[in-house]
Parts: structure tokens; C-alpha cells; sequence
């Protein structure tokens, strides 16, 4: 290859990996705007070892959903009614201790409200995919995926 060849390969070389590193990440700017305009529904969920979290998923109970509010988070379809403060710092989702009515449940649902719990007691780190609507939060206890829907009104 001649020099002036290459002289014009390495500017269209650089522009077609700008140009394809922009359409790999879909990632978009979350803001507690964006949190608060969806209920989340937890479509998938690993543990740290990354194995998948059944306590989280499995059995006949509507997903776990996230309904946020201003400066407020609402945790339903756990055995009790879980709430509290939270902050979106950067991409990092803090919440504040949760507050819980203190109802007896079977096992199972006892079981998916301490797993959701012991995910929501740590810093989070957060990520939305714009493309597919989902929303990542994933710390040491490991990984959720929530998909979003259009927010429910309030009851």
C-alpha cells in the first residue's frame, strides 16, 4: 500500500469506529424522571455467583415491581408493602432503609421479599438500555433486569 492510501485509510478507519461504537451502546442518561415514568417489572435476576436468583423469579406471583416516586420507591408484589427514600447519584441508585407492613406470608413469598431486600440494602449500580426499556441494577448481591411498562396509576 502506498503512503497516500494509507494517509486515507486511517480517517475513514476512525470515522467507521466512531460511527459503530455510537450503534453498540444503547445505553441512555438514566434521571429519576425517567425511573418515575415506568413501573418495573423484574424479567431477570442472578445472584453473585451469577447463577440465576430463583427466589426472585420463580413460583406463580406476579413479578416484582419498582414504582418510583418522587424521592420515593415502592417495592410491590413482595409479602409485605416495602417502601423507601432513594437517591439516583450518577449511575448509582441508593435507597434508604426500608420501611415494611408486617404481614405473614407462605415461604416462598417470605423468601422473594428477603432476597429483594438484601438487593435493595446496598448501593446499586444502574443502567438503562433505552432501545429495549430495561432497566440493569446490579451490586455485590448480584444482578437484576427490570423491564419497563407504563406507569400504573397510583391506588
Amino acid at each position: 500500500m502506498t503512503t497516500s492510501t494509507m494517509r486515507g485509510l486511517v480517517p475513514a478507519t476512525i470515522a467507521l469506529a466512531l460511527m459503530l461504537g455510537g450503534c453498540v451502546n444503547d445505553e441512555a442518561k438514566l434521571s429519576t424522571d425517567t425511573l418515575a415514568t415506568h413501573t418495573w417489572s423484574l424479567i431477570e435476576a442472578t445472584d453473585a455467583a451469577g447463577k440465576a436468583a430463583n427466589a426472585l423469579t420463580d413460583g406463580e406471583q406476579a413479578p416484582i415491581e419498582l414504582i418510583f416516586q418522587a424521592e420515593r420507591l415502592r417495592v410491590a408484589n413482595a409479602c409485605n408493602n416495602l417502601s423507601g427514600n432513594y437517591q439516583l447519584k450518577d449511575t448509582t441508585l441508593e435507597i434508604g432503609q426500608m420501611i415494611q407492613t408486617m404481614m405473614a406470608c407462605e415461604p416462598a413469598l417470605m423468601a422473594r421479599e428477603d432476597a429483594i431486600k438484601a438487593y435493595l440494602e446496598q448501593p446499586l449500580a444502574a443502567k438503562f438500555d433505552a432501545s429495549n426499556s430495561q432497566l440493569t441494577l446490579s451490586n455485590e448481591s448480584g444482578t437484576m433486569v427490570f423491564q419497563a411498562s407504563e406507569k400504573q396509576p397510583e391506588q
